[in-house]
């Protein structure tokens, strides 16, 4: 019961994200940013969200988990706000780095918390629940985004991203204890966790894969907008990629208590890349939705294995900061991601997509460090 709770409050945080995915590149563009300043300011969120999540569990030591959560709600909510109605680049860049920092508030004390609900033969399969209800929250966001914001317009979709979170906030209070948690969670740790190789290994693969995903997520939109297909398809082809995502889910936890969740770290890594590789001989509305159900597919092997081999390797008092230094990797290649994609895009649109070779390659050689070291370094941090 506490598990599905978790992925409840998971299901409607990646709404109150996902709502805006469709339409922020776009909305961007339609007030005068190009492709290379649209890269530059989407990753401000993420690197803010980095920058946060390495001093979550510090927060979450001195507020508890739920005075953390609701705190970084209250903030998205306002900051989201700030996003529809800012034109001018500071404005812009500070409401979505606002955006970023609330959401490192909430993602790692979640992750923690599954952790702490299952033992380790059980967890994969609590994360692979947890995930598969966030997942639906990231299937459905896109598709109401795309909807809304075809309908009402862009400004509409961002106001409806912060309504969403403001309703989060019971369910905080259902699934989280007044005070101080109980376990000590700082972040002393956190020069322990990057110090474990292959913690490390696993932070470095997780943050190329992550790149990948925030090129593939910034740039898509506008590629599609190239050939010709408006809002709503892009909105349909993260909707698409949102259900084969979150289909796979439970099967991996299943799989990762089986056979060992090491034993599923390289797939989503090669293929991410490779779908994003694909993505300049895509024309058509066809094409696009059969790369957005690969890609979703492939992709949704990472979390509920990478988050059950960070617990594996963390103590219980650590899992807080933990789960923050593997969030901030993924959230700072949501950063490089954009960046390095806005630079490859002064060469042409397609240019962000094939970055992607050298990134892919990267994230695979280190996941390849991870599955020969996790079966003989099960020593925790």
């Amino acid at each position: 019961m506490r598990i599905a709770l978790l992925g409840t409050t998971g299901f409607l945080l990646a709404i109150s994200w996902q709502v805006v995915l469709p339409v922020l590149p776009l909305h961007l563009s339609r007030i005068g940013y190009t492709a290379t300043q649209v890269g530059i300011l989407v990753s401000l969120l993420s690197l803010a969200m980095g920058i946060v999540e390495l001093e979550v569990g510090r927060v979450a030591g001195m507020f508890g988990r739920r005075w953390t959560l609701l705190g970084g709600l209250l903030a998205n909510a306002a900051a989201m706000i700030g996003v529809a109605q800012a034109r001018a680049a500071a404005a812009v860049g500070g409401a979505l780095a606002g955006v970023g920092a609330s959401r490192a508030l909430m993602w790692a004390p979640l992750h923690a918390s599954v952790a702490a609900a299952a033992s380790e033969e059980t967890r994969g399969r609590a994360f692979g629940v947890f995930w598969f209800l966030t997942s639906v929250g990231f299937l459905a966001g896109p598709a109401i985004g795309g909807v809304v914001g075809a309908r009402y317009g862009d400004r509409v979709v961002f106001y409806l991203g912060a309504g969403i979170s403001l309703i989060i906030l019971p369910v905080i209070f259902a699934t989280t204890t007044p005070g101080r948690p109980t376990l000590r969670l700082t972040a002393s740790g956190v020069g322990a966790v990057l110090r474990h190789p292959t913690v490390f290994r696993l932070c470095l693969a997780n943050h190329l894969y992550y790149a990948v995903t925030g090129i593939w997520s910034t740039f898509l939109p506008l590629y599609a907008a190239t050939q010709g297909l408006g809002v709503l398809v892009v909105g349909e082809v993260f909707a698409v990629q949102g259900l084969t995502y979150a289909l796979v889910q439970i099967p991996t936890g299943r799989l990762a208590d089986r056979w060992g969740p090491e034993r599923l770290v390289l797939p989503g890594l090669a293929g991410r890349s490779a779908i994003a590789l694909l993505v300049p001989l895509l024309h058509s509305t066809t094409a696009l939705l059969l790369a957005g159900a690969v890609y979703g597919f492939v992709g949704g092997l990472v979390p509920v294995t990478f988050t059950t081999l960070m617990a594996r390797l963390s103590p219980r008092d650590r899992y807080t900061t933990a789960m923050g230094v593997y969030n901030s990797s993924g959230d700072l290649g949501f950063f490089i991601g954009p960046l390095m994609g806005g630079a490859a895009a002064l060469l042409g649109i397609v240019g962000p997509f094939v970055l992607c070779a050298p990134l892919g390659l990267a994230a695979v050689i280190a996941g390849l460090g991870v599955a020969a070291a996790i079966g003989s370094s099960r020593s925790q941090i």
